[in-house]
């Protein structure tokens, strides 16, 4: 194959070399954020106009964001931090969220300090309203935990609803939105979320580097320093923050464009793999209204495909992922697929395509054609 096919936007996406050009500067840039001499100033108006910028487009205050090392950190940050704060004892949470917040979510109901309960979703991984309304009757201001859209199966939660549900129940909201963020779909002021956690290179900007909003004040997770108003201890990254927030400034501008963009792949991606793969079984909503415009999972039967698909793609210069980046590294099958109902078997032969702006309809057919040969069979 003459070049790489990258097919794993989910994951990460590349640097936009704009984005990268504006960082340039400060990564040679001298000085610290919280000196008070004129190179420390200089780096430190950068930062706070990066955070205004970042907070404009959220339709929030700039104090509300606070910049963190990625949404790990932020889901963190946000978990943590309400339990603490707000002293809370249970957690409702998705079982398909990212590990960011599943695994801290059990942390801390090993730990003692909540009790963690799991949100009941449909086949196609959406929460059940009915199901969560009724806990939030039985656990009144409690913890809610649940992403926008998923990032293996591309799932959309019903986040505007959820949000309202915790409003009334007085609940506080954590919604992950580190898949859709490059989207420019999310605005704090539509919906009564609490806390928004994000990721730069999900959309063309640097890795390392992520912000959460928060509606009021939490206790910091990281202490030893008082940078970002005493919410986040640590010398900030500064080329990375302004390249996130010229980078989501680009993507908020261009988002009508991106997501046609996005759905007219996966719209051809579907009618080619029904072609020339009419057995494979999707995961997840993969209608328009109800799902991510950039993410398919599916898998092929036994008689068909076994669990090493990904690795025989890749030695052909195809770039795919069978489960989320942060977990291809365990072993473990997927525990979204698993909760979807799927056998740990079955979870195993799931592959995601995922795909971005600099995607075109041939990269699909190469990939298909890759997957084709893979199995031996006829392209």
């Amino acid at each position: 194959m003459p070049s790489l096919i990258y097919l794993d936007y989910a994951a990460s996406t590349p640097l936009d070399p704009e984005v990268e050009a504006v960082m340039l500067p400060y990564l040679r840039a001298p000085g610290n954020p919280s000196s008070i001499h004129a190179a420390g100033r200089a780096l430190r108006t950068a930062m706070e106009e990066a955070r205004t910028t970042i907070a404009e487009l959220l339709r929030a205050d700039p104090g509300q964001i606070i910049f963190t090392s990625g949404g790990t950190e932020a889901d963190n940050h946000a978990l943590r931090g309400a339990v603490e704060t707000q002293k809370l004892t249970h957690i409702l949470y998705n079982p398909t969220e990212h590990h960011a917040v599943t695994h801290t979510v059990e942390a801390l109901a090993r730990e003692g300090k909540v009790q963690a309960h799991p949100i009941p979703i449909d086949r196609l991984g959406r929460i059940q309203l009915e199901a969560l309304e009724e806990l939030l009757k039985k656990y009144p201001r409690s913890l809610v935990a649940v992403m926008y859209a998923n990032n293996e199966i591309g799932t959309l939660q019903p986040v505007e609803e959820i949000a309202a549900l915790c409003q009334r129940w007085e609940a506080l909201y954590l919604c992950d939105t580190v898949q859709v963020m490059g989207l420019g779909w999310v605005r704090v002021d539509q919906w009564p979320v609490d806390f928004v956690t994000a990721s730069a290179h999900k959309f063309y900007g640097p890795k390392g580097v992520g912000f959460l909003y928060r509606r009021k004040p939490i206790r910091s997770l990281l202490t030893g320093g008082s940078q970002e108003r005493e919410q986040r201890a640590g010398t900030e990254n500064v080329a990375g923050i302004v390249g996130m927030a010229f980078a989501l400034k680009k993507a908020y501008e261009q988002r009508t464009s991106y997501e046609a963009h996005l759905r007219q792949l996966k719209a051809y991606l579907l009618r080619r793999l029904q072609e020339r793969f009419p057995q494979a079984i999707l995961h997840g909503d993969t209608r328009p209204e109800g799902s991510h415009p950039g993410i398919l999972n599916f898998r092929l039967p036994p008689s068909m495909a076994d669990d090493m698909l990904v690795l025989h793609l890749d030695l052909v210069g195809v770039c795919v992922s069978g489960t989320s980046a942060c977990a291809s590294g365990s072993g473990h099958p997927s525990h979204v697929l698993q909760a979807l109902g799927l056998s740990p078997e079955e979870a195993q032969r799931a592959l995601r395509f995922s795909w971005g702006k600099y995607t075109e309809p041939h990269h699909l057919d190469t990939a298909l054609q890759a997957l084709q040969q893979a199995l031996s069979l006829p392209t």
